[in-house]
């Protein structure tokens, strides 16, 4: 298969190459051109995410799957008088959606070479990133905001990973994890919030959303957006079955919010400070992906939603009160759309999909303390 990288930015294009992950011209953000338009159905041993083979950019592992990634449920819940549709990424084996990136890049970086990664992470990539890593035989260190949740990077060591807590902000360790890759030309950078095959994984929770209705499109997808690999892969993943794409809305907490403001103030995105928030895989000051970003948002008459603590909280506990143990940070998008409906933008005979990216069992500390608050 025969694809190639681009810059959105500069125009860049290069062949792939496994150490890069950025515009090597403008320091932006990567894309892949040259993909086939459309899928086409699977070999008869592909699963999950690799019913997809044909328009990803690596091939289906041997064995059908490298650990039973995909073919999440979706789901109906009634909220707020509307019945939306719940697309349980939760559900995936390391317990995030980031698992369909990991395993799509691990795959693409063990077939072309790569022994060693160096990931950075808030958490769930991190857990994610590890065990895609083991399951391909890669060698694999992560750095990690030194207050990041305790059961993700349990997860990541449990899999075998060199876990390397940094303190100070998410730019820092971000950061250090590019350093330490550039000082170490053995090792790729194979940052989930850059590279561009990781985006391509991404995009088969679009596609399996698609194959589960049936064929036909949602009238709006709510997406919770941190660094945008979630809601770029709805984009590019709804664009590989049709011209027309749902409404994509992007979903951040009010706290960390920079792409909500750039589609408020029709501006570029733009670094915010994070204020405090318990949607911790969000919280981050200025994405990497700005510019597919605002192209998704703009290609699809979409919008930006920033959801405040008081309300993520309580869509929390109507998740967990119903049986839907839900990170923080995967209910922004159920939130995000209560607050179209008490808007009336999100009416009863839309059909609307949450992408719900997080277990509840990574943020156990979290949500004991939100519990023991209502007591």
């Amino acid at each position: 298969m025969e694809w190639r990288y681009r810059c959105p930015a500069c125009g860049f294009e290069a062949e792939p190459e496994p150490v890069l992950w950025q515009c090597p011209a403008c320091a932006g953000e990567l894309l892949i051109d040259g993909l086939p338009d459309r899928a086409v159905d699977a070999s008869a041993h592909a699963a999950g995410i690799w019913q997809f083979e044909s328009i990803l950019p690596v091939e289906t592992p041997s064995a059908g799957t490298l650990l039973g990634e995909g073919d999440t449920p979706l789901i109906p819940f009634h909220v707020d008088g509307v019945t939306i549709l719940l697309k349980l990424d939760s559900l995936l084996p390391t317990g995030s959606f980031k698992d369909r990136g990991a395993a799509v890049l691990c795959q693409y970086l063990k077939r072309v070479g790569v022994t060693r990664i160096i990931v950075d992470s808030s958490g769930n990539a991190a857990a994610s990133m590890a065990a895609y890593a083991a399951a391909t035989g890669l060698e694999c260190t992560v750095y990690v905001p030194a207050s990041a949740s305790p059961g993700k990077l349990v997860q990541a060591r449990a899999a075998g990973a060199c876990v390397v807590p940094v303190e100070g902000s998410r730019d820092d360790v971000a950061a250090a994890a590019q350093q330490a890759a550039d000082s170490d030309r053995t090792a790729s950078y194979a940052s989930h919030n850059w590279h561009p095959v990781f985006v391509e994984g991404v995009k088969t929770w679009a596609l399996e959303t698609h194959r589960q209705l049936g064929g036909q499109l949602p009238d709006a997808v709510y997406v919770p957006t941190g660094g945008g690999s979630a809601l770029v892969g709805a984009w590019r993943g709804f664009g590989a079955v049709s011209r027309s794409l749902p409404r994509l809305i992007a979903a951040q907490p009010e706290a960390c919010s920079p792409i909500v403001r750039a589609w408020q103030e029709h501006a570029p995105v733009s670094r915010m400070e994070a204020g405090p928030t318990i949607a911790e895989g969000a919280k981050i000051a200025l994405p990497s992906r700005p510019l597919q970003i605002q192209r998704a948002l703009s290609e699809t008459d979409g919008r930006g939603i920033a959801v405040s603590e008081e309300l993520l909280i309580d869509t929390l506990k109507l998740l967990w009160s119903r049986g839907v143990y839900v990170e923080p940070t995967g209910a922004l998008g159920v939130a995000a759309c209560r607050v179209a409906i008490t808007n009336g933008e999100a009416v009863p005979t839309d059909t609307i999909v949450a992408h719900v990216t997080g277990h509840g069992l990574k943020s156990t500390p979290v949500i004991e303390q939100i519990m023991n608050e209502s007591v």
